[in-house]
């Protein structure tokens, strides 16, 4: 009986999950490896050991089914230590390396790591507060508020000389600067829904001030075909910013940012992918709806296709990390649960299964997206990434801590993880 347990063990410990022993090849350590793996000991914020250990954890017996909780409430039980898995790092890829965030923590955290090359910021994510609009307004009071969460100079507020749109637009001009002087390129991911009725200015205009600022991003996210419909239908002339002093990265209008279209601008096959390229997209993300295999048929199609040039050399960006959306809400969650105090929060929804669902609240623009639980994770699947011929790899950060940010760019991988559609398709 000892031997036939044992034997039970082994075969439980080695074969139910297979992305927990399929490292022996990356053991030769990186810098940003060796750098990070004291993190999985030191534990330096938040209780991260849960997050990268190997070992699942029971659920708690007080939980409730469809219950909405605040992520600021930590848990109190200490993990133990256990092995870490490591996929392949930041520096591991070799190719352009770009991270979306959504956090002034993430930022910071990407920011010192020289593997990444280009960094996106949200939208819905930084400039100007929305609540601070809402009660203060945008006069001297309101402005002085805005200082420490936008960048805006001093001198700026002291003069009182600024508009509300103004001050959108300097606040990422301030973000954009702080990035191209870490030598990185810098990004503007576009909110995932945009009213007439938002508060401050919309996407077209922001760019449009940034561009008069002489910060233009180097490139925008797309992530709808309304943003895409958008900027081509209000591209600029020649003669339109001829007038301008050109800033010091050469932007002299919107024709000159890099348009780059995310994986819910779907391109399954290359009549779509033909469409997106009349839109305007001068790179695509591969879709997350379509496994591996189909990726790669998809990839072999297009290079492939006579009648085309653009479908033959159009870049594609592979996603390899980040909490996939299962829903996009226009609805406050926080407002139907209790009451919404616009603070951005991170709720989480647990469902029938017992899992947490993180919820991200956009208060800026009044909409909520409900994320996996578990985030895909592909990093570590280097043949099959490396097999799709992507022009760079992404991470994308939600509602990771810092430390966590640090730890995935580093390839460590979390314990609870999810492949996507990357294996099984939709069936």
């Amino acid at each position: 009986m000892v031997r036939r347990d044992n034997l039970r063990n082994d075969k439980k410990n080695t074969g139910k999950n297979d992305s927990r022993n399929r490292n022996n090849d990356y053991k030769k350590q990186k810098p940003l490896k060796e750098r990070f793996k004291e993190n999985s000991r030191e534990n330096p914020k938040g209780n991260l050991k849960e997050n990268f250990r190997d070992s699942s954890k029971g659920n708690s017996k007080n939980s409730s089914k469809g219950s909405l909780k605040d992520s600021s409430k930590g848990r109190s039980k200490e993990a133990k230590s256990e092995p870490v898995a490591y996929g392949l790092s930041a520096e591991d890829w070799l190719m352009p390396v770009s991270v979306s965030v959504e956090t002034e923590a993430q930022l910071k955290a990407v920011m010192d790591i020289k593997a990444v090359s280009r960094i996106y910021v949200d939208e819905a994510c930084f400039g100007i507060p929305e609540m601070v609009s809402e009660k203060d307004g945008i006069g001297s009071k309101g402005a002085k508020e805005l200082i420490g969460d936008s960048r805006i100079p001093k001198n700026k507020v002291e003069k009182h000389a600024v508009t509300e749109d103004e001050y959108e637009a300097e606040a990422f001009a301030e973000i954009f600067k702080s990035i191209r002087a870490s030598g990185k390129e810098c990004g503007l991911r576009l909110r995932r829904i945009e009213r007439e009725t938002d508060p401050f200015l919309n996407s077209r205009k922001l760019l449009e001030n940034l561009v008069k600022l002489g910060a233009a991003p180097d490139a925008v996210l797309i992530r709808s075909f309304d943003e895409a419909m958008m900027l081509s239908d209000t591209e600029p002339s020649e003669h339109k910013y001829s007038e301008q002093r050109p800033s010091e990265t050469g932007n002299k209008g919107l024709n000159t940012i890099k348009r780059i279209f995310d994986y819910t601008c779907y391109g399954y096959n290359t009549e779509a992918v033909s469409m997106l390229l009349d839109l305007g997209a001068e790179g695509l993300t591969y879709p997350i709806e379509l496994t591996g295999r189909e990726c790669m048929g998809l990839r072999k199609s297009l290079k492939e296709n006579e009648s085309d040039e653009r479908l033959r050399t159009v870049p594609y960006e592979a996603l390899v990390y980040g909490h996939l959306p299962m829903m996009v809400s226009a609805n406050c969650i926080q407002r139907t649960s209790d009451r919404c105090d616009h603070r951005n929060r991170i709720l989480h929804l647990r469902d029938r299964m017992q899992k947490d669902m993180p919820v991200r609240c956009y208060c800026k623009y009044c909409y909520n997206q409900i994320f996996n639980a578990e985030p895909l994770v592909l990093y570590d699947l280097e043949g099959d990434i490396r097999a799709l011929e992507p022009e760079s790899v992404r991470y994308d950060f939600t509602i990771e801590p810092e430390a966590e940010v640090l730890r995935i760019l580093s390839g460590a991988i979390p314990k609870a993880m999810t492949r996507g559609h990357f294996r099984h398709g939709i069936e």
